[in-house]
């Protein structure tokens, strides 16, 4: 589950889907400790890259909200 250097970056519901995913895995009772570390930390990953996705989001937003508002200045 590890992204090349040069590949596009996964889309957020890309992002949550895999988190969902790895979540179902870290729930199965039989699982060995190393592959559920592993998992944890590719999930771990991936919500920091989620995390990022959603505060580049809100950044945008608040400037696209911000240049339309009409400009309050007495000429």
């Amino acid at each position: 589950m590890s992204e090349d250097q040069n590949s596009e970056p996964k889309k957020l519901s890309q992002q949550l889907d895999e988190l969902a995913e790895l979540v179902k895995a870290l729930e199965t009772p039989d699982i060995e400790i190393e592959e559920a570390m592993a998992l944890y930390e590719s999930g771990m990953k991936l919500a920091q890259a989620a995390q990022q996705a959603l505060a580049e989001a809100e950044q945008r937003i608040e400037i696209i909200t911000a240049n339309s508002k009409p400009s309050n200045s007495d000429s």
